[in-house]
């Protein structure tokens, strides 16, 4: 069987529920992995560094509950594509796209934080 071609990243992601986004082609995305990685030591405001890893997943996996529904709540409600692989939040954040890719057969999207919209700082780590 051969591999779907990789398409575009998605342009909108909207919260379904915790963990779970749909995209502006219906398609489920599934948060996979969020890791907390502080920019420096003496910082301690968690949001430093998130890496959040999503999978488009069918829509039998939206009935499993997300194993980081806890710590979740650090998440924009949704995500808009920009220019230069980058989405912006709802949080009023910009958020890198690190890489979109297939990994056995599921299309991947990998997206770090970056920095606060209009600031005039550097992004990210």
């Amino acid at each position: 069987m051969a591999a779907t071609p990789l398409g575009l990243p998605p342009v909108i992601l909207s919260l379904v529920t915790p963990g779970y986004y749909r995209d502006e082609m219906q398609r489920l995305w599934k948060v996979v992995s969020l890791r907390f990685i502080p920019d420096h030591p003496s910082h301690e405001w968690p949001r430093a560094c998130i890496s959040v890893r999503l999978w488009q997943v069918g829509e039998c996996c939206l009935k499993s509950s997300s194993p980081f529904s806890s710590t979740l709540t650090c998440l924009p409600m949704r995500w808009y594509k920009h220019p230069l692989e980058m989405y912006c939040g709802t949080d009023q954040m910009y958020w890198i796209m690190v890489a979109h890719g297939q990994i056995c057969g599921i299309e991947q999207l990998d997206i770090k934080l970056g920095t606060t919209m209009g600031d005039g700082s550097s992004f990210g780590p």
